[in-house]
């Protein structure tokens, strides 16, 4: 009796999950297109768009570590909800502000705040996951978690178009607003205790200290240590190779249109919700370190790919080459889904619930401080070399580094 009653709170837990989850992250990703197409249009000013971008990455970074603590030592369900419910709220001041219309410091605000609550919606979640469901059914909500994120960045664009051009920003915002309290109401019916084996701490609360034993705890952890070498690396060259030179050569060099960029664009995504769809059969087949080594090794191997072609042509055929980049982007995807499902779903099952928000935010913030480095010498170095080279030489250079770093 009581097992059937725990398997029927599991699965309405799961379709909660999926539900908040797919609303927050999808309108998230929305507000993001869209308040970029805004200050766009608003500035005409490619820094301006690029401070907001940097904005909604620095609170991963900086916030992270915080929020891991409060995730250990507080109850992670108020933190989800009332950061979900602050977004709406949020959300509703933006209404009333753009009334008067939106200022560049309206939205900067409004982006860095939904980003810091973003931050702590994702530590806490993320962290708690193992208290929503069983261990075996672990992998089966980081993979639904992994499906939502990549549907959301190939909806996200279209829709975020379709709604920027239908409708006044101040109702879009609203929309928004109304689209995050609903999450939040579902959010209030998820039991987060479930499957709770955390034992209640008596100790007083001191940050430096709960963060110093965060710390401690991945310095003594091998398999945390090895990873976040694989992660670091892989991140920074994405970072490097992928995320700058790509669309410089699509549009600049082979002259693609706004509409066959955006339909090769959507390929990463449809790659990762493929590797999320067969990452359960996939690490039934093989270890957790022989399973990063072959995943990182044939991330490498795209990233030579996506430089490849213009090294011998810069004049290929949209027909051959739409095919070519989206198969070598849905690829790519593919293999990102097979280092980062794996990964938080071993941090999930081994880690200790009183150590898992911490130890994972560390790890998070560690691995997002190799994108903005990326990033920029990526910008320098396009400066210097053809936008090829960094994708073609940078994934032999990932190769080699990747196997002597998995030999240690």
């Amino acid at each position: 009796m009581r097992s059937a009653w725990i398997q029927k709170h599991e699965r309405f837990n799961f379709v909660m999950f999926f539900l908040g989850r797919s609303t927050s992250v999808l309108m998230s990703s929305v507000y993001t297109f869209a308040m970029g197409l805004y200050v766009l249009k608003m500035t005409g000013s490619g820094l301006s768009f690029a401070v907001t971008l940097s904005l909604q990455i620095l609170p991963a970074v900086l916030i992270g570590p915080f929020a891991g603590v409060l995730a250990d030592r507080f109850n992670k369900k108020i933190i989800v909800v009332l950061t979900d419910a602050f977004q709406g709220l949020l959300f509703a001041g933006l209404f009333f502000a753009a009334g008067n219309g939106l200022t560049l410091f309206d939205i900067y605000t409004a982006t860095l705040l939904l980003a810091v609550s973003q931050t702590l919606y994702n530590v806490c979640m993320d962290s708690a996951v193992p208290n929503l469901v069983s261990g075996p059914h672990v992998l089966t909500v980081n993979s639904i978690g992994k499906i939502v994120d990549s549907a959301a960045g190939i909806v996200s664009p279209g829709l975020g178009g379709v709604l920027y051009a239908a409708m006044e920003i101040r109702y879009f915002v609203l929309l928004n607003g109304i689209a995050f309290f609903l999450s939040t109401v579902t959010e209030c019916l998820i039991d987060f205790r479930l499957y709770n084996h955390l034992t209640p701490q008596n100790s007083g609360f001191d940050f430096k200290r709960e963060l110093a034993a965060g710390f401690d705890y991945i310095k003594k952890s091998d398999w945390i240590k090895s990873s976040l070498r694989n992660f670091v690396t892989v991140n920074f060259f994405l970072a490097l190779c992928y995320s700058v030179p790509v669309p410089y050569i699509l549009n600049n060099v082979f002259h693609l249109s706004p509409k066959a960029f955006g339909l090769v664009q959507c390929f990463s995504p449809v790659g990762m919700i493929v590797g999320a769809l067969l990452v359960r059969k996939i690490t039934g087949m093989m270890s957790y370190g022989k399973l990063m080594r072959i995943s990182g090794a044939f991330c490498a191997l795209c990233l030579v790919l996506l430089g490849a072609l213009p090294v011998f042509s810069d004049h290929a055929a949209p027909v051959l080459l739409i095919p070519y980049y989206a198969f070598v982007l849905a690829c790519s995807g593919f293999a990102v889904s097979l280092i980062d499902i794996p990964f938080i779903n071993h941090f999930q099952t081994r880690v200790p619930e009183e150590l898992r928000g911490r130890s994972l935010s560390l790890s998070i913030s560690a691995v997002k401080i190799a994108t903005p480095a990326g990033y920029i010498l990526s910008g320098v170095m396009m400066e210097i070399f053809p936008a090829y080279f960094l994708p073609f030489c940078g994934g032999i250079l990932l190769f080699v580094l990747y196997s002597a770093v998995n030999r240690r």
